[in-house]
């Protein structure tokens, strides 16, 4: 799981109880745990469609990608917090009108993201692998 509930609270305090979850916050600690667990999830996923290998993420041999998609995802999960407040960028007139949920505009941020930050994945050491069907039809970064 990339990201902590305590800096989930630290991005959106105002919805914390002093920078902690729990069951009377909205959300709760529970919510906000699974949200980070989601995302991190479809992050994951979403590196898989751009031929990256998750598992080869850590704090260890890739630590600048590590931290920065971190980062992100508790960017993500705040964004959710605020949604779940009725404030922030997924609680828009326009995404509304649109029938465009959080986590459809999440997962469409998460592909503009990982196609803008992919030569500094590689660069950091991720590893990306090319599959054979799949050349005609993607974009890849050569390695080496």
């Amino acid at each position: 799981m990339y990201g902590t509930q305590e800096q989930v609270a630290t991005m959106a305090s105002t919805w914390s109880e002093d920078g902690v979850w729990d069951e009377y916050t909205n959300p709760t600690l529970l919510e906000v745990e699974e949200w980070l667990d989601q995302v991190s999830a479809e992050f994951n996923i979403a590196l898989g469609s751009h031929f990256f290998v998750a598992s080869s993420i850590n704090s260890v041999d890739t630590p600048n990608a590590y931290k920065t998609i971190c980062k992100y995802v508790v960017e993500l999960v705040a964004d959710l917090v605020n949604w779940k407040n009725s404030s922030g960028r997924f609680f828009s007139e326009k995404l509304m009108e649109r029938a465009i949920t959080p986590m459809h505009a999440i997962q469409k941020d998460m592909n503009d993201w990982i196609s803008m930050n992919a030569d500094g994945l590689v660069a950091d050491g991720v590893t990306q692998i090319i599959k054979p069907s799949a050349r005609s039809r993607a974009s890849f970064r050569v390695v080496g």
